[in-house]
């Protein structure tokens, strides 16, 4: 039991209703964790007394409030300072205590990115469709225009209230936002001239106890999108997250973004330092807290595991890993590269060089669904680093196996890269072009990467064997449609697992 003592500082969690909300649960935790002599609990003030209870919350030396519905904008009158992004949202959900009041700041916005971060999605020149224009949505869409969206497009049954947050968002940015940022109606959603698209649900339909509303029964979106974010999380998979996964494309809740932005806010309050274990000991008793049910069975299979298809920019090792696998494995390794030189007599740079890219991608394609065709097994297979580039690729190669990225930086990139004569695209670049190539070149292809991908694998530092060892666990604990199990031939020594870290049970 949690000692109270004269010492222990105050943190609060101010809205209407609280009896429900998992702060508690994650602050309190966070306290037993870091050593910190802090108690969490909640208030609810009636609304014309909002401004009392901050008063009073200062007059008290509470170290520090998180705020909620209803009170996230009627809170910011009653603020001695505001940090500029969240002033320009209009929400605030983390209050710091300073001497001359408390200080408003957002920390949603952190709490998005770092999930997107969590699934290997960069914000950087990605294309966001967001799903509703709330507060949540708000704050999203000014993530996505910070963090260098391409394009960002806000549907809503009112655009009035979408158009709000755009033109707000283009007063804080200024000409910087111009073109990257637009609302439509919700009815536009089938006629949206994106591809690639990063789609963001951030209504409340589909919320417990209505399971299987969904705001968008059927629409283009789910095809064109490579990724689903559903801001809910109870249920944990709601019907908006089951239709992307029918539609084979990946997607996650909201629940990581709830904890990662009241990390944000408790290292706002306290100088101290969480860790990864920390967090994912939280993220088991939040799923614990809602009575989360895990059934395996219900888990979408991955398509053709039989086959292994290896993505990535030139140099992240497909082909040497390829050669590796399929020593271990038993697999058949196919390089389509290889194929291709073979079929036209001629090397990929001469193909490049008489005939183009565009005709070499077509020849790809080709190749491709020559493999769908003849309904091999057992393969391990190297695709070239543009492959995945054209849309007909990605849906092609998902037909003929489990997608594996290997995803390097470009740093890394650059290293293995660096004297390499054989790439087309890299002729006549050295040194510091070179680099500056490659950076833009994995920029422009890394969603097409992700679009593709059933599983992503980071390859910085990493050996072939553990690198294999993270896909055939992934592979392993999918269930084909059957819902029985296979196992893979395996070459690893089996780890002892370490004890769980040990956390307060609040």
């Amino acid at each position: 039991m949690k000692e109270i003592k004269g010492t222990t500082k105050l943190c609060a969690l101010l809205g209407y209703p609280t009896e429900h909300s998992l702060s508690p649960l994650i602050h309190n935790n966070l306290a037993y964790m870091t050593y910190t002599d802090m108690a969490y609990t909640t208030f609810e003030p009636e609304k014309n007394r909002l401004g009392d209870a901050v008063k009073g919350a200062f007059a008290l030396g509470i170290k520090g409030l998180n705020v909620t519905v209803p009170y996230k904008e009627q809170v910011i009158p009653f603020l001695a300072g505001i940090d500029p992004l969240a002033k320009a949202i209009g929400a605030v959900n983390t209050l710091v205590l300073r001497e001359d009041g408390y200080h408003g700041y957002n920390t949603d916005i952190s709490g998005f990115t770092r999930e997107l971060q969590l699934n290997g999605i960069r914000l950087d020149s990605a294309n966001v469709v967001i799903l509703g224009a709330g507060g949540v949505a708000r704050a999203i869409a000014f993530a996505c225009v910070n963090e260098g969206a391409a394009r960002t497009v806000i549907l809503n049954r009112s655009v009035e209230k979408a158009q709000n947050i755009v033109n707000d968002i283009k007063d804080y940015f200024g000409d910087t936002a111009n073109g990257r940022i637009e609302a439509r109606p919700l009815e536009d959603s089938e006629r949206l001239d994106i591809n690639n698209i990063l789609l963001v649900q951030t209504t409340n339909v589909g919320m417990y106890p209505n399971n299987d509303d969904i705001l968008l029964k059927e629409s283009v979106l789910y095809d064109k999108a490579f990724f689903g974010f559903d801001v809910i999380y109870n249920p944990y998979d709601t019907a908006f997250i089951k239709k992307m996964r029918h539609k084979g494309k990946r997607a996650a809740n909201g629940l990581p973004m709830l904890l990662y932005q009241a990390v944000e806010a408790y290292k706002m309050w306290f100088d101290v330092e969480i860790t990864r274990s920390m967090e994912s000991v939280l993220h088991a008793r939040l799923k614990d807290a809602l009575g989360y049910k895990f059934e395996k069975k219900n888990r979408p299979g991955v398509p053709n595991k039989e086959n292994i298809i290896l993505v990535g920019f030139m140099g992240s090792g497909k082909t040497t890993l390829g050669k590796w696998i399929a020593k271990h494995t038993d697999r058949t390794l196919i390089d389509t590269d290889r194929e291709i030189e073979a079929i036209k007599g001629c090397t990929v740079k001469e193909i490049f060089e008489n005939e183009g890219e565009e005709e070499f991608r077509k020849l790809e394609s080709e190749y491709l669904e020559t493999l769908i065709n003849e309904k091999r097994s057992g393969l391990v297979i190297s695709v070239g680093g543009g492959t995945p580039v054209p849309e007909k690729n990605r849906e092609l190669l998902k037909k003929v196996g489990t997608v594996v990225y290997l995803r390097a930086s470009a740093g890394e990139l650059m290293k293995r890269l660096r004297y390499d004569v054989r790439r087309p695209l890299l002729q006549g670049k050295e040194g510091n072009d070179r680099r500056i190539l490659i950076e833009e070149m994995l920029r422009k292809r890394e969603p097409a990467y992700m679009a593709a991908a059933n599983i992503v694998v980071r390859t910085d530092g990493v050996y072939f064997p553990r690198i294999y060892q993270i896909i055939q666990k992934k592979l392993n604990t999918s269930y084909t449609p059957n819902h029985k199990k296979k196992n893979y031939k395996s070459f690893t020594p089996k780890y002892k697992r370490r004890k769980p870290y040990e956390a307060s049970g609040y």
